[in-house]
């Protein structure tokens, strides 16, 4: 039960945005296919040794035994965290937090759909939009890789990851989304919509840098992304793919709620 009107309409409003990212995104991601060869590889091994607490902030750590590694290290540590965190929150912000302050939605509500149909209106196209750019930007990498080096990629646990990738950010969409529901003014929506996801992210790139400060990857949601486990097939990672799924099929219901009680004016 949703509003087809508004489901176009919230297409229209994110598609730009989308497209900018999409475009970052499959940049990246060919540059690091194409720089794939063993002596890059020993060479971004010295930069790690030159500048250990710099590379382990970024995520990218470890030395690559074949493509996957090398694409998990050099692209999932870092770019393909935070420009979808950045995707999602110009998304809320204009899918939701930009009508509720204008009074956008107020007007909306006044016509015959429901706040109900609404709001799953609204989860539906949040979360459309994150699978279609992790769909897309999956369907760029296999082609890439199978251009540039036929063979070498572990299809399998490449999809994997980038479900797990999906599954997370879902999850961090569901923060962002569950922020907007609970506030009025986008003063409080990027201190807490925003802030909340970005300090995770700051947590996660502190807790990479080792030692005491490790312990602050049990203070971010980041740390349940199972790339570790994924490259080791190492079956715990369904656990924690459950876990993310909850976080956001338990934000986006309590927030749908939360946005169905609430006072908003005309």
């Amino acid at each position: 039960m949703i509003s087809v009107p508004l489901l176009k309409r919230n297409i229209r409003v994110c598609l730009m945005p989308f497209l900018v990212i999409f475009a970052v995104l499959c940049l990246y991601t060919t540059v690091i296919v194409y720089m794939y060869n063993p002596e890059l590889s020993e060479m971004l091994s010295g930069y790690q040794q030159a500048l250990p607490e710099m590379m382990a902030a970024v995520g990218m750590t470890g030395i690559a035994s074949d493509l996957l590694e090398w694409i998990q290290i050099y692209l999932y540590g870092f770019i393909m965290l935070l420009f979808p965190l950045i995707f999602i929150l110009i998304m809320v912000q204009k899918l939701l937090m930009s009508q509720i302050e204008s009074k956008t939605l107020a007007n909306l509500l006044a016509t015959p759909n429901s706040r109900k149909k609404i709001i799953l209106t609204q989860i539906c196209s949040m979360v459309l939009w994150m699978v279609l750019l992790h769909v897309l930007i999956t369907a760029v990498g296999v082609a890439g890789c199978e251009i540039m080096f036929p063979g070498e990629l572990d299809t399998g646990r490449y999809l994997a990851l980038n479900f797990s990738t999906l599954l997370l950010q879902t999850a961090v969409t569901g923060i962002v989304f569950f922020a907007a529901c609970c506030v009025s003014e986008s003063k409080a929506y990027y201190l807490t919509g925003a802030g909340i996801p970005v300090l995770f992210f700051l947590f996660r790139m502190i807790s990479n840098m080792g030692e005491k400060l490790e312990k602050l990857k049990y203070a971010t949601i980041y740390s349940l992304l199972p790339a570790e486990e994924i490259l080791k097939e190492n079956m715990v990672f369904p656990i924690q793919n459950g876990v993310l799924l909850g976080i956001a099929a338990g934000l986006f219901a309590v927030g749908a709620i939360r946005f169905c009680r609430r006072d908003i004016s005309l």
